[in-house]
């Protein structure tokens, strides 16, 4: 008789949606569902989510998953794949005694001043890998001290997305060190807590998550959740990681060199090294623009290195809205495939890249059509990915192999002009659900159907096509881009 078929579950918990995926154990994708939930924003800057919605989205979309196949007494584990940096302040019951703060919030902005006063965003980084000083779970906290003093007498515990679960899930609160980062208190040297940001935030360590690295057990579901899901009690819940690390384990991106592009909203790129590798931040740059982030990856004796483009996708959205709202994302891009690369000289300058963060066209002709800004657009984000493969080579990696996922793999230009402008193949994964599949690689470790992270990458990540570079393009975006760089200090 041939082997019974295990499962495990793949979940990743978003910023506007869970997807709970089913995988074999050899890595087949069998079903999927989607549930969405909402942001809010109270006021100008801030952004909040109620944190029982990641709950409920979670335990639905695994119980449709469940009772369409009809295999749940068959799953092994489960792991999840989370958004990073949103704070949940909890009671002594674990029970939400406000909005989810979400990784979108500038709250604490507020409090920049006398936080520096305190621990300046060189050291912080240092620290933690993320110099941001308003959009961490440790500046958010003392900007609650500072302002809602009251409310902060009924929380015992600190939290983000992954621990909160972790905890409904399993009973054990518990967060592992891609997340625990993302809080400002990771301390990479150590593995542990930041002693010095958390006596600033005015905690102790038994208020915040127990660190549990990825791919290790947190514990097996309690009844209730199990009961929920319409699982098992003795499904085991594996420590996850935050989504971009679990994108690059889906992808197989988990070697040094190797590099992932989220081609989202934000374009979030995260290459893997061999050791920590820093590049400090200006501080004119508020901490995204030019720099890059150091994280310890879930891969035994890897780290990664994760910048950001805060306007990529999003350009193409505004450019859409505003100037285009009849056309389909489909014509632009047919448009602008049309046009001769190197827009014949028109640049674009994506918002927050320059030095006054102002987006702009330039260099505007009277040959120019609206297909030529069209083009722009792609090819002024293409460059802003360019520049943070320099901020890469600068801190002493090369990235030799770049992996693009997200929506921007569904233009057909997009990926053809960041290999050209890169210098670099492009490949593109036929399978879309990354950060499910590196969950699911962590579940898969976590219940030993795996020795390790890079043997279960190899099962699950599918296959891919690729785009090489263009030897005459890469020499005319060779010289555009210098033209780029120049025009950022002028606009």
């Amino acid at each position: 008789m041939g082997r019974t078929t295990e499962y495990v579950f793949g979940i990743d918990v978003g910023t506007t949606g869970v997807k709970s995926a089913l995988f074999t154990r050899d890595g087949e994708l069998v079903d999927i569902a989607y549930a969405s939930y909402p942001l809010t924003y109270p006021h100008e800057g801030w952004a909040e989510q109620n944190p029982r919605d990641w709950w409920e989205a979670l335990t639905e979309t695994t119980r449709a998953v469940v009772d369409r196949t009809g295999v749940g007494n068959r799953v092994r584990a489960m792991s999840l794949s989370t958004q990073g940096g949103c704070l949940v302040l909890l009671d002594g019951d674990f029970s939400p005694v406000y909005s989810a703060v979400s990784w979108m919030d500038k709250r604490a902005g507020d409090v920049s001043d006398q936080l520096v006063n305190k621990i300046s965003m060189s050291e912080l980084y240092r620290i933690c890998g993320w110099p941001v000083l308003d959009s961490l779970n440790f500046p958010a906290i003392f900007w609650f001290r500072q302002k809602m003093p009251g409310l902060l007498k009924r929380v015992e515990h600190f939290a983000s997305t992954i621990d909160y679960l972790n905890y409904l899930l399993t009973g054990r609160f518990a967060i592992d060190c891609t997340n625990l980062a993302l809080t400002g208190f990771l301390e990479l040297s150590s593995r542990g807590f930041s002693g010095k940001t958390m006596f600033i935030a005015g905690i102790t360590t038994g208020r915040l998550p127990e660190i549990v690295p990825s791919g290790n057990v947190v514990g097996r579901l309690t009844a209730g959740a199990a009961s929920k899901m319409g699982l098992s009690e003795n499904v085991v819940v594996v420590s996850g990681a935050h989504d971009r690390y679990c994108e690059s384990i889906g992808t197989g991106a988990i070697h040094p060199g190797d590099c992932v592009l989220g081609a989202g909203t934000s374009w979030v790129l995260l290459a893997i090294s061999d050791s920590l590798l820093f590049h400090e931040p200006s501080t004119s740059d508020r901490g995204f623009v030019r720099s890059i982030f150091p994280g310890l990856h879930p891969v035994e004796g890897r780290f990664g290195c994760m910048s950001v483009v805060p306007h990529g996708g999003n350009s193409l959205r505004w450019f859409k809205d505003v100037m285009r709202p009849e056309s389909s994302y489909e014509r632009l891009n047919d448009e602008a495939s049309e046009v001769q690369s190197g827009s014949e000289g028109l640049l674009f300058v994506p918002i927050s890249s320059s030095k006054s963060g102002k987006g702009s066209f330039l260099n505007i002709d009277g040959v120019h059509t609206i297909g030529h800004f069209t083009r722009a657009v792609f090819e002024g984000v293409a460059f802003m990915n360019r520049i943070h493969f320099d901020l890469f080579r600068q801190a002493g990696l090369h990235v030799g192999k770049l992996i693009m996922i997200g929506g921007g793999t569904k233009s057909s230009l997009w990926p053809r002009l960041v290999a050209d402008v890169c210098n670099v193949t492009v490949e593109l994964p036929l399978r879309r659900e990354a950060a499910c599949a590196g969950a699911a690689v962590l579940a898969a470790v976590g219940c030993a159907l795996f020795s390790s992270v890079e043997e279960g990458s190899g099962f699950f990540r599918g296959g891919s096509s690729q785009i090489a570079p263009s030897g005459k393009n890469v020499e005319l975006y060779a010289e555009r881009f210098e033209t780029f760089c120049d025009a950022l200090t002028r606009v």
